[in-house]
Formats: C-alpha cells, structure tokens, sequence
C-alpha cells in the first residue's frame, strides 16, 4: 500500500513540474517585452527631440503575437513603425501573416520595412516587396528616406540583407561585407543630417561604423534564443557563434550607436529562454 502511495506522489509530482514547465515555456515564447531606449544626439534637430520610433523585427509569421503588438502600436502612438527583417520566414513561409502586420500597423503610423536573410530565401521577393506597399509600407532597401518635421529634417537609410548576395550569387560574406559596406557608404555619403539605418544584421556593425551611420536599428539574432537571465547576452547566434558580441541591447562603436532587438517570432528552434519575445521603442533626444 506505501508502495503504491510513493508511486502515485511520484506520478503526481511528475505531472506537476511538466503542467509547470509547459506553462513556463508558453510564457517565455508569448510573453512580449517592452524594452525601451533613449537616443541622445546633438544632431538630432530639435524639432524630432521627443520623436518615437516604435520597432518590430523577426516576426516570422507569427500570428499568435499579432493582436499584442498592434495593441501596443495603437498605446503608445509612435511616429514611426520600423520592420528590420525576417517578416516572414523561408522554412514555413505565410506571407499573409506578415502582409497582415503590415497592413494593420500603417493604419495608425508610417511603416519602413526592410528585409532580412528569411526574404531573400524566398521565391518571389520582388513581389511580396511590391505587396508590403500595397498595404500602406515604405520599403527602404538600399535606398533612403528623408523625415520631415516643422522644418527640420533626419534620415532614415535601408539595406536589403546580404542574403541577397550570398544565397543567389554564392558570394563569400567577406566579400560581400566588402560590397555592403561600398554600397551604404555611398547612400551614406550623399545624407545631411542625423543618418538612422535599418537593417537587420547586428554582426555589421563595423560596416555602419565605417559608413558614418549614427543609429542603427537591427534584429536577427533572436537574443541568442536561449539568454543569460537579467542580461544581454546570449548563448548562440547565427553568423556570430557562442556568446556573441552583438546578441541583443544598445551597443556602441566610435560614433555608431546600435540597437538590437531580440525579435517577435522562433525560426528553426521553436522555444526561447531568458529571452521572451521584444518590442523595442527607440524615443530621440537632442542635447
């Protein structure tokens, strides 16, 4: 009879800690973060000092976070949306999904996508780019932006993803950060102002450095996926390896600041760790 006892506390206690640990990994994977950033500057323009840029990044088609993120859009009433890649994603591809976000976050504020390494896996990007206009967005790849406010003016600069390069021509990443770097440099060079670029790999960050960018705004390392509880760095990133560099947060080289979102969705590991779910907000202050 104890015998039996013990194994139904045993059976019992088992069933617990999966309910716990089911119910723990919902919430690190649907459980959405806010983190939120102040820009200091002196050249930002007065008139954009207070400006929100609200960004969204890896959102992989994921639906089930759509009614969260466009409920805080409609709160927090930024100036802008920005997407910095990885909209959808090449291995279970739903383009309605991301088409869907689009739609729904431009109807409250401007929305400047561009894409990520997931985009340029797809078929027919040039078209799923022309359908993200059709639903109210401004894709920014490889070109630049200008915002106006009261008079004053900043930039708002794209790169399309290496991706673009490497998948399709079998070029070498070295000798495509080459090329990315000639290519943003001469965006760069013909800009007046603050210069804000979307893109969506953080590892580049030596690149924007080189090209005089002052903010960049990037996604595609998840955070690592699994984190390192209360901070910012991250186990495994693609393209950077264990314990990277540029996993998530503000990061700063010579006079290029980079903020790195740890992204909406999961890609080919379905769970995260330490690192739910983020929606960053970027808000501009002139000093």
């Amino acid at each position: 009879m104890a015998n039996e006892y013990d194994t139904m506390q045993i059976i019992s206690s088992a069933a617990a800690a999966v309910c716990a640990g089911y119910v723990f990994l919902h919430w690190q994977n649907n459980g959405l973060r806010v983190t939120r950033y102040v820009y200091e500057s002196r050249k930002i323009p007065r008139e954009f000092d207070g400006y929100k840029i609200l960004q969204v990044s890896d959102y992989h088609n994921t639906r089930r976070l759509k009614n969260k993120i466009i409920a805080f859009s409609l709160a927090e009433g930024a100036d802008i949306t920005v997407i910095t890649g990885d909209l959808v994603d090449c291995r279970r591809t739903d383009l309605s999904a991301g088409l869907d976000l689009v739609k729904a976050l431009s109807a409250s504020a401007p929305v400047y996508y561009v894409s990520g390494n997931h985009e340029a896996r797809i078929s027919d990007y040039p078209s799923f780019s022309r359908d993200i206009r059709s639903r109210g967005g401004i894709v920014l790849d490889n070109t630049c932006a200008p915002i106006f406010r009261k008079g004053a003016r900043i930039n708002l600069i794209g790169m399309s993803d290496p991706g673009f390069y490497t998948y399709h021509h079998k070029g070498k990443g070295k000798e495509y950060s080459k090329i990315f770097t000639k290519n943003l440099t001469q965006i760069s060079a013909g800009v007046q102002g603050l210069k804000i670029l979307l893109s969506h790999r953080p590892e580049y960050i030596e690149c924007y450095r080189q090209a005089g960018i002052d903010l960049a705004l990037t996604g595609h390392a998840h955070g690592g996926q699994f984190g390192i509880p209360f901070t910012d760095i991250g186990v495994l990133v693609p393209n950077q390896g264990f314990f990277p560099p540029y996993a998530a947060g503000m990061k700063k080289l010579g006079d290029t600041t980079e903020i790195i979102s740890r992204g909406i969705g999961n890609s080919v590991f379905p769970f995260r760790l330490a690192n739910r779910p983020e929606l960053v907000t970027v808000e501009l202050k002139k000093i």
